[in-house]
């Protein structure tokens, strides 16, 4: 035999049994859901739809959209598959054989939606609008975070938001949730930053009590926080989705 036939039959074995041992849940039950939840936030009635903890993943009502977004820890707009998969909601109970962290539970997802859903995917490059989040000429108007942990966002209260401990790359990705497009940070700040938003005066521009999203993050991020976004044509990686079953195969 040759080496280069040996080779070839080395690569084969190791991909079989790569395949093998595909992280996969111990048990595992998918049923069909009231709920339908288009975002990985939370239901009406304020229930997180992504649950986890150690070994454990729960999600309630999550559409197809939110269990791929999750699976694949990407954001919708990086998605591209057919429109209905964010309106059937599934109820998925599912545990590993030991206790794994949530990046091994993502895996083990892919795994669950691959063999219950029939999902399949392949990466690619598209062309999009994307924003990049600059500094004004004035510079940053926030400070570096004096406290220790790990990052937060939240609201507190009626026309606030609150970053603490966070990145400028983690507060661009809150706001491309916004925006539905890729935020990417250009402001060459390094460090970790406490962030205060007072949103009160966009959301009476807004008439129903919501905030008016494009005005407050283009007018209120350059003159509460120092900063601003542009936008520019970019190519940013997307998960095309190739097939997948709207039923998913019987527990």
């Amino acid at each position: 035999m040759s080496i280069p036939l040996l080779l070839r039959s080395a690569v084969f074995l190791a991909a079989v049994s790569c395949f093998a041992q595909r992280p996969a849940f111990e048990v595992a039950s998918v049923r069909p859901s009231p709920d339908a939840g288009n975002s990985l936030n939370e239901l009406d009635d304020g229930r997180q739809i992504v649950q986890t903890s150690p070994g454990s993943l729960t999600i309630r009502g999550g559409s197809l959209l939110v269990c791929i977004e999750w699976a694949y820890g990407i954001a919708p707009y990086q998605i591209e598959g057919p429109a209905w998969l964010k309106d059937a909601g599934f109820d998925i109970v599912a545990k590993a054989a030991q206790p794994v962290d949530d990046d091994r539970l993502r895996l083990m997802l892919r795994t669950l939606l691959a063999d219950r859903f029939d999902l399949k995917t392949h990466p690619e490059r598209k062309e999009m609008q994307v924003y990049e989040l600059t500094l004004t000429k004035g510079g940053p108007k926030f400070h570096e975070s004096t406290t220790e942990g790990s990052p937060m966002f939240a609201s507190p209260g009626k026309g606030a938001v609150v970053g603490e401990r966070a990145t400028m790359s983690e507060f661009a990705e809150k706001i491309s949730e916004a925006l539905g497009r890729p935020v990417l940070d250009a402001t060459g700040l390094k460090g970790r930053y406490d962030i205060h938003l007072d949103t009160s005066a966009y959301m009476a521009t807004a008439g129903d009590g919501r905030v008016d999203a494009m005005s407050f993050l283009f007018n209120a991020l350059q003159q509460q926080l120092g900063v601003k976004l542009e936008s520019r044509k970019d190519t940013p990686e997307v998960l095309v989705v190739d097939s997948v079953e709207k039923t998913p195969t019987e527990n």
